[in-house]
């Protein structure tokens, strides 16, 4: 798990140190994915590392073999990316409900019902791509092998998020 936090800490300063070379303004993400061409050289090879030595360790942790790895890089890109989009949308969801709940007593209340409903359908996919995922993983992983991937992930998820918000001074969680 240190070498875990260590990859994600590179990745994490390079991108931070990378903004800091700018301005000081706060860093604002894109709500967009960055294409392989916005993305440095530098920065590529270090997530490539990172997913190498995360691999690494859950091929270790898991004991397995080389079919399995196959399989598990397959589902784990597809869901991937899935997840991905969907977290970014649950992302653009909240940040206009604090829009919107900014204006106090003036918030628009169709609007804030509107992202609310948003919000519970995006949780509800999140949830459900959570179970197909498990069921693709339960096809060439044991039970035992699904649990310890999915606590991995997990942990990985988790302490990404605390060395962001530690890294962006900002010790609260998003809405």
């Amino acid at each position: 798990m240190k070498i875990i936090a260590i990859c994600t800490a590179v990745i994490l300063c390079a991108s931070s140190a990378a903004a800091q070379r700018g301005n000081h303004a706060p860093r604002v993400r894109p709500m967009r994915p960055q294409s392989q061409t916005e993305v440095g050289p530098r920065r590529q090879a270090l997530e490539k590392n990172f997913r190498q030595r995360s691999e690494q360790i859950v091929r270790q942790k898991l004991n397995l073999n080389d079919d399995q790895v196959t399989r598990l890089r397959a589902v784990s890109a597809n869901i991937g990316g899935q997840r991905n989009a969907l977290v970014q949308q649950e992302r653009a969801v909240r940040s206009n409900l604090r829009d919107e709940m900014a204006k106090g007593s003036s918030a628009d209340q169709s609007r804030v019902a509107q992202l609310m409903a948003q919000a519970r359908d995006l949780q509800s996919q999140r949830f459900a791509l959570q179970q197909t995922e498990q069921q693709q993983l339960s096809s060439f992983l044991t039970p035992v092998q699904v649990a310890q991937y999915v606590g991995l992930q997990a942990q990985m998820r988790q302490r990404m998020r605390e060395m962001q918000r530690g890294q962006d001074g900002n010790p609260e969680p998003d809405l």
